[in-house]
């Protein structure tokens, strides 16, 4: 049975480093290249700073590279896999194999002691860091650990202690939310956001609550037949927040603001481009009272962020052209540094509005291959980004798109 470290490899093409280039500048033989790709040896630790610096990778997404070992399938298994189900192919399911197991397990050992609580609020904020920068399999990993930590610490905690615990365990449902939204699974992306909301209720935080039904959206959004549900929750919370004259919190603004943000995104997506831009130009006045590009309660809202949604809305509509001019204007410099997934998600949409435009299969390619530079992760677990793989390949012209089926293996499409 042969073994690989299908990553590790998949990250080594994505650079362009053949083995024999990545030995040279690591000052190794090839030999050991292979076998560090084929599992049959680990680098030795002085060896793993040097690999990281030459991958673009932190020392714990190596580290996550280094464990995730795999039986080498045949070559076309992938593709045959894919033919018969491709929902299945391009959801990046095994990532919420840990996650998916706790959320199964409603009796915990109570006798457990919880962490102290700025344990788990670096933990939590740990999580969510990990999300926005694109290291998706690193999130996954700390999940549930986190939410278990999370969840003990409100059986523990008292007085206005509890509060805060409520509050950090609604903050660690919605990054497994987000994780679940971004693999594709609208399931397991609503019950966790049903459970942060719950818990956020119990610390009686609004903004919290306010996040949690932007994921609750989300998730229906992601379940066949349950758009108008999804879109009645970002209503129905757009119109709470806006009662209250929620603009003085930035949290409650950011919240409001991330769901006018989606709300624009669904309406256009039903050919509504009226009720789109109208959501837009409050999203845009919000971001405007919020003065800058910020990261209240991990929502990335701002001005540079409602431009991003535009470009989104763009493509929903089905108005490749106007995606594409947005695109061309749009600075994600501004962006707070730590939205790298959200930089690499522009290219990701440009790539869709490449194909709808003029089927320019070798565009598409090109801001997928960006997408990946910018994070490595992204085509790798980002439904949206494997759907168009899916596409291309289905309709492969090899000499036409010679970077297509190198980043479909990277993704994990082809074996």
């Amino acid at each position: 049975m042969a073994l690989k470290r299908q990553r590790l490899c998949q990250r080594r093409k994505a650079l362009g480093y053949s083995q024999e280039r990545l030995a040279d500048t690591l000052g190794v033989e090839r030999s050991t290249v292979v076998r560090w790709e084929n599992a049959e040896t680990d680098p030795q630790p002085w060896h793993r700073t040097r690999i990281a610096s030459a991958l673009r990778v932190t020392l714990e997404q190596l580290d996550d590279m280094l464990v995730d070992v795999s039986v080498a399938a045949h070559r076309g298994q992938a593709v045959r896999d894919m033919e018969r189900d491709p929902v299945s192919a391009a959801a990046r399911s095994d990532l919420l194999n840990g996650l998916r197991t706790f959320l199964s397990t409603y009796l915990t050992d109570s006798a457990q002691p919880a962490p102290p609580l700025p344990e788990v609020r670096r933990a939590v904020g740990r999580v969510h860091n990990l999300y926005q920068r694109a290291s998706y399999t690193s999130a996954a990993r700390l999940m549930p650990d986190v939410l278990s930590h999370a969840t003990a610490l409100t059986s523990s905690a008292a007085g206005i202690h509890r509060t805060s615990a409520f509050r950090l365990l609604a903050a660690a449902y919605i990054a497994a939310s987000k994780l679940a939204a971004k693999v594709g699974d609208g399931e397991a992306t609503l019950l966790t956001a049903d459970r942060a909301s719950t818990a956020a209720r119990l610390a009686d935080d609004r903004a919290l609550a306010a996040v949690a039904a932007y994921q609750a959206a989300c998730g229906l959004m992601g379940q066949p037949g349950r758009s108008v549900e999804a879109e009645q929750v970002a209503r129905t919370s757009i119109d709470s927040l806006a009662s209250a004259a929620s603009t003085s919190n930035p949290d409650l603004l950011s919240a409001q603001g991330a769901l006018l943000l989606l709300a624009a995104v669904m309406t256009a997506a039903q050919g509504d481009t009226k009720q789109a831009g109208y959501f837009l130009t409050r999203a845009e006045r919000l971001a405007t009272t919020l003065g800058a590009d910020r990261n209240r309660l991990w929502t990335g809202f701002g001005p540079t962020n409602v431009v991003i949604h535009a470009v989104s809305a763009a493509v929903r509509a089905g108005n490749p052209d106007q995606a594409m001019e947005i695109g061309a204007r749009l600075d994600t410099s501004r962006l707070p540094i730590v939205l790298v997934g959200r930089r690499a998600q522009v290219h990701v949409d440009l790539a869709a509005a490449a194909l709808m435009s003029s089927n320019d299969r070798s565009i598409c390619v090109l801001h997928l291959l960006e997408a990946e530079r910018v994070a490595a992760e992204m085509v790798y677990a980002n439904v949206q980004a494997r759907t168009l793989l899916l596409h291309l390949l289905a309709k492969e012209r090899r000499t036409a798109t010679p970077g297509l089926r190198p980043l479909a293996e990277r993704a994990g499409l082809l074996a």
